[in-house]
């Protein structure tokens, strides 16, 4: 019984720092951004990617002599969908010309992102890594 008992905390302490780590995830960060332009900026995109959703297959059949007799030339490959990606203004309001504004970037700080001003000027989509610098200049 002893030894039971002196198991079960060893398997008890062995578990602690593994939930410990488990419970620490990557908080949401936020960059400063600002607005060098002579318009307000009204978008700051985040492009995403979203991952494709499995494609379901066709339910098997417990007939095996209902099979076809030849097995390679019936036999299809899975369509593969691509995945898509989608655009999120992280925006709640338009940053003023020549203003900064702290922006709410998620988790990931690899991102690709494109801008918007009032006067119909745009920023294309371009990769970053904010990992680092956590200030980005737009505009100007």
């Amino acid at each position: 019984m002893k030894k039971l008992m002196v198991m079960i905390a060893a398997v008890g302490l062995v578990a602690l720092p593994a939930l410990a780590k488990e419970a620490k995830k990557p908080a949401d960060f936020a960059i400063t951004v600002s607005n060098s332009s002579a318009a307000a900026l009204t978008e700051f995109n985040l492009t995403e990617v979203v991952p494709a959703a499995p494609v379901a297959s066709a339910p098997k059949s417990n007939d095996w002599w209902m099979a076809p007799v030849n097995m390679v030339s019936s036999w299809t490959a899975p369509a593969q969908v691509a995945p898509t990606t989608r655009v999120v203004n992280l925006l709640k309001k338009p940053i003023p010309a020549k203003k900064s504004a702290s922006v709410m970037l998620g988790k990931a700080c690899n991102v690709t992102i494109s801008a918007v001003f009032a006067d119909g000027s745009t920023v294309d989509a371009t990769p970053m890594d904010l990992c680092k610098d956590k200030k980005l200049n737009i505009g100007g």
